[in-house]
């Protein structure tokens, strides 16, 4: 009999060895399934004992198909009958992959459904009835190019669900999963050795569980064993009940024989609570230890036996959250350290740099999937020699430019080159918040600014042809290489990261901080937050702008649209101008204020207005009169708070017509955006006078930038 058995991505291999244990003959190993044959007993016994299949399936056909009608016809053929009576229930599961054909899973199940029904109809004029939630049967369907592959699963359910874990319960780690790193970490030699097992961060009890059950040699199916095969017409009920009842009297005895020590414990307690319950479940109360204890305030005493270690500690699943899980990885190297001596000790994460930040080497990784998540399991010999210190992000690492890969060397090499070629620049005009690199390497795509001695990093969206693993391996030398040539502990740069979200690059929340800094420009003072908005509060390739705009100010009238913080304002009241501030965004305005106290501005004169830029202009139409506007509109909008969508270059005729109305007749208009491909309509270079003069507007450290804006003075004709 031929059978074929599903698993885990990254454990294909472990379960060719498990299945070979159990009596499987002619294996081959496909993409997440095992084919290989045996009898009736070696199918009972798959189904009972593994602990990494996902699913057994009695194969029915494998076969090449030519088209559609082909593969009906091919599944039309299978003896239904042999297996099942049409009074019984079933539902189709299929895969399709790489068929021009069928390129839907969906397509194919009702396919093959329609080819089951048609078989009895055809032979007994009657129906079998399809039961989606608890059918008695369920089919199995794999089409992978022209290759057809039809299966009966035998459980009828997912082998990792053992039963000893309450429905409610979510766990981090499947069972099988969980079974296959404690197989990959040596736990079957090990428990047999008599060593102890620890699980220092043990949540709700998987990998205890688990682990007991390898040192008891327990067919992980006897918690649960009930299974699809038991209404198939070929079912051996007195093989079956051999098969249980041999499974148990060796459990039994293994279980009385067993002298390891299990220990778990965790710093939280609701999931201590849950996993009393499992441990309970599976009847190994007595066997498992549960302490509570936090790894950074240990309780637990160091350990005397020999053991292994194995955890599941948290990943760093959203943006903010890097620095404290990197943290607890520290924490968690010197737990071991302290309490695990002469121990084997693994680990599973998703970020190599986790694990790197545990101090310890490690002596062989093996690559898994968490769900969708990329994983590595790092197996650790707990010995002193393999110890070392940790890179610590709160201090500057002494040792940054040490073996630095190619590309790393040719950006720090040009960043050095930046801060020669601006050195003079910056001291001669005295500023201190400045563009240091913009993507001078296109394989290190970021902007990196600094703000009177603090750092802001902004990751541009890497091509889509670049792997995310790539671009992640980049960014972090640019933060390394920045944090070294500055002398700034890479805790202390600000970064804000774009990261895969549902296949798109896209910036995900940024932090929560409310965190705000003075910084010093041109004699005045300006607050920005490097954390939590996606612009720090002030644009640095605006600051010539700012400069020209204060020293034409002097009792003028001047307006400033899309206002953002005010910085413009602010240098055009220190300048001497009354200002009007009209920007959409609450916060904004607020911080404009903000800016004004700071710089010691009475606000008394000026206006800030809260309000849809386009609504205000068609509103202050013949009612407003200036001497001097700054227009700085975004490229494109689609705020809730706007009635209609606005493109800058779509829009750019009624939006500079409308503000040139506010304008005197001998004021100044400057029009400023940063749309690179932005072309002025013909109709205003007709109405008005219009000069572009964004090399006058753009500073030396702007001036190779490929993200500056673009500036027009717009004048009315004399």
């Amino acid at each position: 009999m031929q059978f074929y058995a599903s698993c885990p991505k990254g454990v294909e291999a472990l379960l060719i060895d498990e299945l070979t244990a159990l009596g499987a003959s002619n294996l081959k190993e496909h993409p997440s399934h095992i084919v290989f044959e045996g009898d009736l007993e070696l199918a009972y016994k798959a189904c009972l004992h593994s602990r990494l299949a996902n699913r057994v399936y009695l194969c029915l056909l494998d076969e090449e198909f030519n088209s559609v009608e082909d593969m009906y016809q091919k599944v039309n053929s299978i003896e239904w009958s042999w297996h099942f009576d049409m009074q019984q229930t079933f539902v189709v599961d299929a895969i399709a992959r790489k068929n021009s054909d069928i390129r839907h899973s969906g397509f194919a199940s009702q396919k093959v459904k329609d080819a089951v029904v048609d078989y009895y109809q055809e032979r007994f004029e009657q129906r079998p009835s399809v039961d989606k939630d608890n059918p008695d049967y369920r089919i199995h369907a794999i089409i992978n190019g022209r290759q057809l592959k039809i299966g009966i699963d035998l459980a009828g359910r997912s082998l990792h669900q053992r039963g000893y874990r309450p429905i409610s319960g979510r766990a981090p780690i499947k069972e099988n999963l969980a079974a296959a790193l404690l197989i990959r970490a040596g736990w079957p030699e090990l428990s047999k050795k008599g060593y102890s097992f620890h699980d220092p961060m043990c949540g709700t009890g998987t990998l205890l569980v688990e682990a007991a059950m390898i040192a008891c040699d327990m067919a992980p199916g006897l918690f649960n064993p009930s299974y699809s095969f038991e209404n198939w017409k070929q079912h051996d009920a007195e093989l079956w009940q051999t098969t249980i009842a041999t499974a148990r009297r060796q459990f039994n005895k293994n279980k009385l024989a067993l002298n390891n020590r299990f220990i778990g414990s965790d710093s939280h307690r609701k999931s201590l609570e849950l996993a009393k319950e499992v441990i309970r479940n599976a009847e190994f109360a007595e066997l498992i230890e549960l302490k509570e204890q936090d790894i950074r305030r240990p309780r637990l005493e160091a350990f005397s036996e020999p053991g292994l270690l194995l955890s599941n500690p948290p990943y760093a699943e959203r943006l903010g959250e890097e620095d404290e899980v990197m943290q607890l990885y520290r924490d968690f190297g010197d737990y071991i350290k302290s309490h695990c001596i002469g121990w084997q000790a693994a680990i599973i994460t998703n970020e190599p740099a986790f694990a790197k930040a545990m101090g310890m080497r490690s002596h062989k990784q093996y690559k898994f999937k968490n769900g969708a998540i990329d994983c590595q399991l790092y197996l650790f010999d707990v010995k002193e020699e393999n110890f070392y210190k940790p890179f610590d992000p709160t201090v500057v690492n002494p040792d940054w430019d040490k073996n630095l890969s190619e590309g790393a060397v040719m950006l720090k090499n040009r960043m050095i080159k930046n801060q020669q070629r601006l050195k003079s620049y910056l001291k001669q005009n005295d500023v201190t918040c400045y563009r240091l690199y913009d993507a001078d390497l296109p394989e290190y795509s970021a902007a990196i600014d600094v703000y009177d001695g603090m750092v802001h990093i902004q990751e541009y969206a890497p091509p889509k042809d670049i792997p995310a693993k790539v671009a992640q391996r980049r960014l972090n030398e640019i933060v390394r290489v920045t944090s070294g040539l500055l002398q700034i502990p890479e805790a202390e740069i600000s970064l804000k990261q774009r990261q895969r979200q549902k296949g798109d690059w896209q910036y995900q929340k940024q932090s929560d901080e409310e965190q705000f800094q003075v910084v010093h420009e041109q004699g005045l003072q300006f607050y920005v937050n490097l954390n939590r908005y996606l612009d720090t509060g002030l644009f640095l390739d605006h600051r010539k702008t700012r400069k020209m705009i204060m020293a034409e100010a002097k009792d003028k009238r001047f307006l400033n649209l899309f206002a953002y913080t005010g910085s413009v304002s602010v240098y055009a009241a220190k300048g001497g101008a009354k200002t009007t501030t009209v920007d959409m965004s609450k916060t904004y305005l607020n911080w404009a204020i903000k800016n004004f106290g700071l710089n010691n501005i009475p606000i008394y004169g000026h206006e800030f207005i809260q309000s849809d830029c386009l609504q205000w202009l068609e509103e202050a139409q013949g009612e407003r009169v200036y001497d001097l506007i700054f227009l700085d509109p975004p490229t494109f909008s689609n705020s809730k708070r706007m009635e209609t969508t606005f493109d800058v270059q779509r829009d750019q005729v009624e939006l500079i017509r409308q503000t040139m109305n506010l304008l005197d007749t001998k004021g100044k208009l400057y029009f400023s955006n940063n749309f690179k491909k932005f072309e002025m309509e013909k109709e205003l270079m007709d109405s008005f006078d219009i000069q572009e003069i964004t090399a006058r507007t753009l500073p030396m450290d702007f001036q190779k930038s490929r993200n500056h804006h673009r500036c027009w003075l717009i004048q009315h004709k004399s």
